[in-house]
């Protein structure tokens, strides 16, 4: 791409670059105050979240470390989004996958994993079954709670 020579064409382009990091910095701050909101069934959803999370707020820490009180903002809602995922992550359950080696029903599987069949919702929902009297020959399960 050519440089402009003229300096109303230089001051454009300049304006235009602040405004896509302004746009950019914008849609983070949304990101990072949308994560306070959600729920996560389960702890690899939650990391996957916080991965995301860091990959789009810290290219962009750089950028508002030029005004302090933007970058106070974005430092803010920053901290606030990871406490909150960090905080989710350290309360759910791991999942372990399961192989069955033949479909199964869900109520089977609850009282085979965890010896309780009121769990068998539980694993309908982890694994996006349609119909829980046939689940898939590999499963996802939350570990059990005597598990290590």
């Amino acid at each position: 791409m050519s440089t402009p020579r003229s300096t109303s064409r230089i001051l454009e382009a300049r304006g235009r670059e602040q405004a896509a990091v302004f746009a950019r910095l914008l849609a983070a701050l949304a990101f990072a105050r949308g994560v306070l909101r959600l729920d996560f069934a389960t702890r690899q959803q939650a990391q996957q979240a916080r991965a995301r999370l860091v990959a789009v707020m810290e290219p962009l820490l750089d950028r508002a470390a030029t005004e302090t009180e933007l970058l106070t903002v974005v430092v803010g809602a920053y901290g606030q989004a990871l406490a909150a995922i960090d905080a989710e992550i350290l309360s759910l359950k791991p999942l372990a996958r399961v192989v069955t080696g033949q479909s199964q029903p869900a109520c089977l599987l609850a009282w085979q994993l965890y010896g309780d069949t009121t769990r068998a919702a539980e694993l309908v929902r982890l694994n996006n079954a349609r119909c829980p009297e046939f689940m898939p020959v590999e499963i996802l399960c939350a570990l059990p709670d005597d598990a290590a």
